[in-house]
């Protein structure tokens, strides 16, 4: 009998990019400051990473299933340390550009380990085991985020915004050195996978399951609310509500706990309740709480508990729309490696528009935030009929 996965691997993959992605957000004003460049020309960094993370996960599922899982993670993440190192030579000479191309990088090396773990899953565990392991997975999904943000404001408050590319490479070792320890979860090596045709070939197939797509456009609505929301507040809080980047960090403690309440309903409901009727569920209340922050925005009750209170609410509902969307995605394609694939490339592109369109707006109104949310949830609603009838 095989030997299973680590769990704790698994719950340090998962978030592998998020925390790539958030744990310098809290220093995005020292860093425009540092470049001299303005607020929205450094939110652009996000916008950069999540295109970098977007076209990551393509080539992972060949690479996976050619070579393994386990030298896949290697890779990856490996490519995320040296884009580091990269980043910090950009800004001990302050060149802006090499800076992008450095977060570019680092997203492509990221996005493994959220792909894997995926892939790992649905190698090792059947339906309802998966289903209940990406719920608990998805609470470090949760829980991290907030702690990278955290952690990112406390460095950059004592030691700059340096240090936070410095915490990635410590992060990035880590990772290497357990995935040394993981059990080699692939069933078969295809020789043929890395094939230019065989990868369009695949990649087309998979592109035509209806039930695929669908779930991978609602994870990919559900992602841009999150990286809409630490990408579009940290300008808000620390310059507008005058909170210091340490004070911002601790404040993404809150949210987490939304999501980890989700998680674990998510992991209760799936032994009872249908994944489709669990994700209209998750609709409801993430509807709900963004009509409530719209409202408490246009009364000009912009503060940070009108802020990160319904934040937190909203994470609940979108927790429950996230775990049953993945689970139910891979329920429906044999091939995980691939059908993994396909779906981060579909969410992350979606993520990466909807921020490209947020940073874009040149107003500085909160009510941006809770408007995208609305355009989301319902999104996320026409798109689970289309699950229900296809």
């Amino acid at each position: 009998m095989k030997s299973k996965p680590s769990l704790l691997t698994l719950l340090l993959l998962m978030p592998f990019a998020s925390i790539a992605a958030v744990l310098f957000t809290p220093a995005l004003p020292s860093i425009a400051q540092w470049f001299q460049i303005s607020e929205s020309q450094a939110a652009i960094a996000m916008s950069i990473f999540l295109l970098g993370y977007a076209l990551g996960n393509l080539p992972y599922g060949p690479i996976a299933k050619r070579y393994g899982r386990k030298p896949t993670i290697y890779l990856g993440t490996s490519l995320l340390i040296g884009s580091s190192i990269i980043i910090l030579f950009a800004g001990k000479y302050q060149l802006w550009s090499l800076f992008l191309g450095g977060r570019f990088l680092s997203a492509l090396g990221s996005s493994v380990g959220m792909k894997i773990a995926f892939t790992i899953i649905g190698d090792a565990f059947e339906k309802q085991e998966a289903t209940q392991k990406i719920s608990i997975a998805t609470v470090a999904f949760a829980i991290a985020p907030g702690l990278a943000i955290a952690l990112g404001g406390y460095l950059t408050t004592l030691f700059g915004w340096e240090s936070c590319f410095y915490a990635l490479i410590l992060y990035g070792l880590l990772i290497l050195l357990l995935t040394y320890f993981l059990p080699e979860t692939a069933p078969y090596l295809d020789s043929q996978a890395l094939n230019l045709k065989t990868i369009v070939s695949t990649y087309q197939r998979k592109f035509k399951n209806k039930t695929l797509i669908y779930s991978a456009l609602i994870l990919g609505s559900v992602t841009s609310m999150i990286y809409l929301f630490s990408t579009l507040t940290p300008f808000l809080v620390i310059n507008r509500l005058h909170l210091s980047p340490e004070q911002y960090g601790l404040m993404n403690f809150i949210p987490p706990l939304g999501l980890i309440g989700g998680s674990f309903l998510s992991h209760r409901l799936s032994v009872k309740k249908s994944k489709l009727l669990c994700i209209g569920l998750g609709v409801k209340i993430s509807m709900i709480t963004a009509g409530i922050m719209l409202i408490l925005f246009l009364a000009k009750q912009v503060s940070i508990w009108t802020l990160f209170i319904p934040i937190t609410c909203l994470y609940f509902g979108t927790s429950l729309i996230f775990n049953n969307a993945s689970s139910f995605a891979m329920e429906h394609t044999q091939d995980k490696s691939n059908g993994s694939a396909i779906m981060g490339f579909i969410n992350m592109t979606l993520a990466t528009i909807t921020v490209f369109i947020g940073e874009s707006i040149s107003t500085p109104s909160p009510i941006i935030l809770p408007l995208f949310f609305l355009a989301l949830g319902a999104l996320i609603g026409f798109l689970t009929l289309r699950l229900r009838r296809a």
